[in-house]
């Protein structure tokens, strides 16, 4: 039988023993203790605390600072998540009702003025636009919009964030507003898209609008029967690609038949003519004040089902 010759093992080899376990049980029943009484928030607080609860015990105390630097570094990698999720697009998140850590829902400014803007050239208008918006302006993007929240500082200042964001489209867009607090953002950005959807499909000229504008078309589109109902009865106009443009033309033109006969470079008996076949394609008169805003309503709600 060969004889097995020992070997000592080096340092870090050799196992170490571990602490008693009742003395273990112990530290562990003074860290409880411990954490019951804290009110402190930084994890060196926290560090200092335990290596008082190991009692002198180098063992416990290495357990303890090794533990607390782990601590620290798992608290460090956290923050610059968070810090990073937030800073990449707050505005994106407060428009789509994410939820936002409560530190940061705190920092925001209590009142917000939310403008969807549509340039003519969002990618050029963006910066223009940041600029214009005021102090701290939060900005994101949705559905080819430019969406920033507006802090609004007193009394007058949404007023005055409008005009400057108006003037920067230099008559090339359109912009919707609505106002909310902080507890609102997400249903101030829906109408105020909503808003714009309208305004666009309705031919509205550019410049600022707000659901006061639209209020007839909002009431009426929103019902999703009515919007349909709408939708089915100016539907068939859109196989007369002529009456179609005509209509389109006599509401760009705010119903007047000078201004869309000369736009489609037609007389304005042929004008005539048309917008009596409208009335019969569809059973409203253009002419008539019911009958063209029926049809402007209609349009609208058509064209959103299309969209």
């Amino acid at each position: 039988m060969t004889e097995m010759t020992g070997r000592s093992l080096s340092p870090i080899e050799a196992p170490r023993p571990a602490p008693k376990g009742d003395r273990v049980a112990d530290f562990r029943a003074k860290v409880r203790a411990a954490g019951q009484e804290w009110t402190g928030s930084e994890p060196d607080e926290l560090v200092e605390l335990l290596t008082k609860a190991a009692a002198g015990d180098p063992r416990l105390a290495a357990i303890v600072d090794a533990g607390g630097s782990l601590l620290q570094d798992f608290l460090d990698g956290y923050q610059q998540k968070t810090t990073a999720d937030v800073s990449r697009d707050l505005a994106g998140d407060l428009a789509d009702g994410h939820p936002v850590p409560a530190d940061v829902l705190e920092g925001l400014t209590p009142r917000y003025l939310i403008a969807v803007v549509r340039p003519e050239e969002p990618g050029r208008a963006v910066d223009a636009l940041r600029a214009v918006a005021g102090e701290d302006p939060l900005l994101t993007h949705r559905d080819g919009n430019v969406v920033l929240f507006i802090p609004a500082a007193g009394p007058g200042s949404g007023e005055r964030s409008v005009t400057r964001l108006t003037q920067c489209l230099g008559g090339s867009g359109w912009l919707a507003t609505a106002e909310r607090d902080r507890a609102g953002l997400v249903d101030g950005f829906n109408e105020a898209s909503y808003v714009l959807r309208l305004v666009v499909a309705g031919l509205r000229p550019s410049g600022a609008y707000t659901i006061s504008d639209v209020l007839v078309e909002y009431a009426v589109t929103l019902h999703e029967q009515v919007r349909a109902d709408l939708a089915a009865m100016i539907r068939p106009l859109r196989a007369h690609k002529a009456l179609w443009e005509t209509l389109t033309a006599f509401v760009d033109s705010d119903y007047s038949r000078n201004k869309a006969a000369r736009s489609l470079f037609i007389h304005r008996s042929t004008l005539d003519y048309r917008l009596r076949r409208i009335g019969d394609v569809t059973g409203c008169d253009p002419t008539s004040g019911r009958g063209a805003q029926m049809l402007t309503a209609a349009m609208i709600a058509e064209t959103l089902q299309v969209r």
